[in-house]
């Protein structure tokens, strides 16, 4: 990491509701009434890092849809961060390129500082960009957007899926020249996926990297699992900061795993979407290195049944639900926002399907 760490505008620190939730992770690793699971989870660590207060933790969205800066709810949140996820290559891509800037620039106007992720080339997903290649487009896309000042190199690099899964040097080669480009931007060293592979992966990285002093995670393991095992692996292997890059507890997602040609819909109730927030709140609260959650999502504007139809959506862990009413995270949420629930502002969804 290079630069100091801004103080983001008007976000709410969290207050007691941390430790509460703390307590709650550390209550569901107790011997009884565990599941196989917990259990299972509970043996690969032996023992609970102390809980922090987290007064310096912040709390931020990550949705790709410009519609989140309408709806008055986001506004009445008071958060000051949200993330945006793009291919490597927007500048070369007109349509998508529109509808970044048409996010960033509403980002801007609601003093917003954007975290932006780059990501594959959606026409080549398994191709990694050259060295040169890449640096000449981050560097266009900086120079399009210069108030830009926090940034990921790659999205879940460590993703089985991802080009960069395979190859970490590549990718300590795009955060040494990204840290190079913006000597007083935040960036991220690595944007990992807590997955089995994460320390191994992470090591490899380390070796080329230059001078990491900031980390992107993505806890969705250790959150589904009540556990802070990859998390604490994590705090081990590096120095600085954590964000919480992406996290969040879905409603429903869609699954095909590698050699199965039928897709599985797996649904959850509401209310386990807003148990595993009070486990990620409780997680980040292990360490004051633990500094930002970006929560995904903030909405996803079509219905189950409509996915299963088209086809065309696979994961809605949004706080609000396709017809803009909010589900029940969203209150853990901005009570950890410091909000009032019962005061949260009216919204409806228009006939171009915002939520206003």
């Amino acid at each position: 990491m290079t630069g100091s760490r801004p103080t983001p505008r008007s976000a709410a620190p969290l207050t007691g509701l941390i430790l509460a939730c703390a307590l709650a992770l550390i209550a569901l690793s107790l011997p009884a009434g565990r599941s196989a699971e917990a259990r299972s989870a509970t043996r690969a660590h032996a023992a609970s890092p102390r809980a922090h207060a987290a007064k310096h933790l912040w709390i931020g969205v990550s949705d790709n849809s410009v519609a989140l800066f309408r709806d008055p709810r986001f506004r009445w949140l008071g958060t000051h961060l949200a993330r945006l996820v793009v291919p490597w290559n927007v500048v070369a891509r007109p349509r998508e390129l529109a509808w970044d800037t048409a996010w960033l620039q509403a980002a801007l106007a609601q003093r917003v500082r954007p975290l932006v992720a780059f990501n594959a080339d959606p026409s080549h997903p398994n191709r990694l960009p050259s060295v040169s290649a890449y640096g000449a487009a981050v560097d266009a896309f900086m120079g399009m957007f210069p108030w830009v000042r926090d940034y990921s190199p790659w999205n879940e690099e460590n993703h089985e899926r991802q080009p960069t899964g395979r190859d970490p040097h590549r990718a300590a080669q795009y955060f040494n020249l990204l840290s190079a480009h913006c000597r007083s931007c935040m960036i991220t060293a690595a944007d990992v996926l807590d997955t089995p592979n994460m320390g191994a992966w992470v090591r490899s990285f380390l070796h080329w990297a230059h001078r990491p002093r900031l980390w992107g995670l993505h806890s969705y393991v250790d959150v589904g699992r009540a556990s802070h095992e990859r998390t604490s692996e994590l705090l081990r292997m590096v120095h600085g900061e954590v964000w919480f890059t992406e996290a969040g507890g879905p409603v429903w997602r869609w699954e095909r795993p590698y050699g199965v040609a039928r897709a599985t819909y797996i649904v959850h109730p509401e209310s386990y979407a807003e148990t595993l927030v009070h486990r990620l709140l409780a997680l980040a609260a292990i360490s004051p290195r633990i500094t930002r959650i970006y929560y995904y999502q903030w909405r996803v504007d079509q219905t189950l049944d409509w996915a299963r139809r088209h086809g065309q959506l696979s994961w809605d862990s949004g706080l609000l639900r396709p017809d803009c009413s909010t589900r029940p995270a969203f209150f853990v949420v901005a009570r950890a926002a410091g909000r009032v629930p019962s005061r949260v502002p009216r919204a409806r969804r228009n006939h171009s399907g915002d939520c206003v």
